[in-house]
């Protein structure tokens, strides 16, 4: 099918943009960390109420991810995305042939694993960090090195986990399989709910820019 050869070339997650979706056991988190959603490909109408979806590909790793892979979240997700769409005055169509457009998504999710250097800012009125002093001594122990089991000198760091996923959502005109409208909604999100409400709510989200079928 020609719709997906061209998805195939669709711009997808890139590897920095793997962010949002709330994966089975994952949930967006609190307000100030909700994500983003990027729409590079804008409209002021779609061409009839009715659409169909079509199957995309998986071509990444986070798309491989067993947690975008479990056949129950693709059903409660796409359920959400149907929601969305039919609150907006569309309606899914018997089969591909009777669309007016065609809906594609694509979604994944990865875990980062994020390691800084300890940044401790040195005392007001000195403007040097001591960085030689490896022991705790009377002038105090360094801000940047450590001394590990092995006793040799490292520097100080900390490690930060977190899980990151995103979704992008194409619409479609079925003859010329040009792209209609296209959004990508990416963010950190967190393991602990995956409920339906919260995809609904990242639905909602990711189609707000879509226009509505006139009433």
């Amino acid at each position: 099918m020609r719709a997906l050869t061209v998805l195939l070339r669709s711009s997808w997650l890139c590897s920095a943009g793997m962010a949002l979706l709330a994966v089975a056991a994952v949930a967006m988190p609190a307000a100030a960390q909700q994500g983003s959603v990027d729409v590079s490909k804008t409209a002021t109408a779609l061409p009839g109420p009715r659409y169909a979806w079509v199957a995309s590909p998986t071509t990444l790793p986070a798309e491989n991810d067993q947690r975008v892979q479990d056949p129950a979240f693709r059903k409660r997700l796409q359920a959400a995305l149907d929601k969305a769409l039919q609150a907006k005055g569309y309606r899914l169509a018997s089969g591909a042939s009777q669309a007016d457009f065609i809906v594609a998504y694509r979604v994944g999710v990865q875990d980062v694993e994020d390691v800084q250097v300890k940044d401790v800012p040195a005392p007001k009125g000195d403007g040097s960090t001591p960085q030689a002093a490896i022991e705790c001594r009377a002038g105090g122990c360094s801000q940047l090195v450590a001394q590990t089991s092995g006793g040799q000198a490292a520097l100080k760091t900390t490690v930060k986990h977190s899980t990151e996923g995103g979704l992008l959502v194409e619409v479609i005109e079925p003859k010329t399989i040009r792209v209609l409208w296209r959004a990508l909604a990416r963010g950190a999100v967190k393991r602990g709910e995956g409920k339906q409400s919260r995809l609904d709510v990242i639905a909602v989200q990711t189609l707000d820019s879509l226009p509505a079928m006139p009433r």
